[in-house]
């Protein structure tokens, strides 16, 4: 009895002296499950409204399953999660202000699914103007789980950069809402009509270069699409984008996806 106390005491000690694990990132998703979002009235003289003037069909299963479930809340924020052990990794291994995370905009840290939602549910086509005036509106929310982790990475030392395909022109009204959502950011771009991301991604590498001096590196990536990852070589600089006929090399050790059954390239993929 006396040798099982001793054992259980030095048990109780070993375990005492262990490094406190790391919190994870937390997030109510039951206040996301019930938040009520009521599409504010369409501008009168505005030709091509996002909002759904008359609704004639219900919203689609896959964006049904982004706003209203449970299963994609915590797949959402378990992604972040997952991202920011790696991202402890990363800040051990490198410089502060040398090492940079690249996410992605919509449907990687900003949730535009109430735009999907009034499309969905007047049955109509993506439409771009429609689109811009979601953007000018100022109105998407956070993604479960990416302003904790953006604000994470800030305070681990490493730089956050958006690329977003997002129409460069719109910049300040993106910028607006990524602020106003609670993501930290250190550069945002948009596109000028390329929706390949690698010219943009090595010239987020430049921009943080210049304002934050030394050679910051890229080294995680998040999105919504193998689109929004690159494809590196073997000293990892970037050499393209990845696409649907790649293997997903890297995939949840520094390239991390979100769920986004509404959109997507994998459209394009042949139905089977």
């Amino acid at each position: 009895m006396r040798n099982f106390v001793v054992a259980a005491s030095l048990c109780a000690l070993a375990l005492s002296v262990q490094p406190a694990a790391a919190a994870g990132i937390t997030y109510d998703c039951q206040a996301r499950l019930t938040r009520v979002e009521t599409p504010p009235p369409p501008d009168a003289a505005e030709a091509n409204p996002w909002q759904c003037k008359l609704p004639n069909a219900k919203a689609q299963q896959g964006t049904h399953w982004f706003r209203d479930s449970l299963e994609y809340c915590r797949l959402s924020v378990n992604a972040y999660d997952q991202a920011l052990a790696a991202a402890r990794r990363m800040a051990k291994i490198h410089r502060r202000n040398q090492w940079v995370v690249t996410l992605d905009a919509d449907e990687t840290v900003l949730d535009n699914s109430l735009f999907t939602r009034e499309q969905d549910t007047c049955a109509s086509d993506y439409n771009n103007q429609r689109w811009r005036n979601w953007v000018g509106a100022n109105l998407a929310i956070d993604v479960p789980g990416a302003a904790a982790f953006t604000q994470a990475v800030h305070k681990l030392g490493g730089l956050v950069a958006i690329v977003t395909n997002r129409d460069a022109d719109q910049d300040s009204f993106t910028r607006d809402t990524l602020k106003k959502a609670g993501i930290w950011f250190d550069y945002e771009t948009g596109s000028s009509g390329i929706s390949d991301k690698t010219a943009r991604w090595l010239g987020a590498l430049d921009a943080l270069r210049v304002k934050f001096g030394g050679k910051p590196k890229g080294v995680m990536w998040l999105g919504d699409q193998v689109t929004d990852f690159p494809v590196l070589d073997r000293s990892g600089a970037i050499e393209r984008a990845m696409s649907q006929k790649d293997a997903g090399d890297g995939i949840g050790t520094y390239l991390f996806l979100l769920a986004n059954p509404m959109y997507g390239n994998w459209q394009k993929n042949p139905s089977r």
